[in-house]
């Protein structure tokens, strides 16, 4: 069972690729809604599973970072030959497991590619 948001203040709940429940906000504010969906995600997580979280970087330095289910990243950058030497990168992470799919088979793809060059 997962979560597919439509619209701003509109979701459904879908079992097996049906829509089973629309979820419509009655009241109150997008986010209160957003965060009220995200609870609801962990809920029908199944137990045990643990969410995805892809963190991009492009030669040493920070891209993105995508997950399956809300979260807050801390990137911590620890260079000695920067000024100042430790910087701390916050980032509130929306769900957004399209985007962790692609990423993931972008760079399996990329993977895949290499492998096949370097063979003789």
């Amino acid at each position: 069972m997962e979560i597919s948001r439509r619209a701003p203040g509109e979701a459904s709940l879908v079992l097996d690729g049906r829509e089973i429940l629309d979820l419509v906000q009655a009241e109150g504010t997008e986010d209160e809604f957003d965060q009220v969906l995200a609870r609801l995600e962990q809920a029908l997580r199944p137990a045990g599973s643990l969410p995805r979280v892809v963190v991009q970087y492009r030669e040493g330095l920070f891209v993105a970072v995508q997950a399956d289910s809300p979260l807050e990243a801390v990137l911590i950058e620890d260079d000695p030959h920067d000024e100042p030497p430790v910087a701390l990168h916050r980032h509130v992470v929306v769900a957004d497991s399209a985007a962790v799919d692609a990423a993931l088979s972008a760079a399996e793809r990329r993977l895949r590619l290499t492998a096949r060059v370097g063979q003789p």
